[in-house]
């Protein structure tokens, strides 16, 4: 695998100086995770298909 996208998003945050983390799970289930300006346990990380998840049960869940 190349990882064409993957490099282009890290390379554009280097040239940008963009402050952020990065987790990278290996594996059969891949997965990529940028962690931004939140380098504490204060706030909990998702990645975007999980925080979509989650607000889609809170909207289920609540009328918003």
């Amino acid at each position: 695998m190349h990882y064409k996208g993957i490099k282009s998003i890290l390379r554009s945050n280097i040239k940008n100086k963009v402050d952020a983390l990065w987790t990278w799970k290996k594996g059969l289930d891949e997965e990529f995770t940028m962690i931004y300006k939140n380098y504490n346990n204060s706030l909990p990380s998702y990645t975007a298909q999980q925080l979509l998840e989650i607000l889609n049960k809170e909207k289920n869940d609540n009328t918003i």
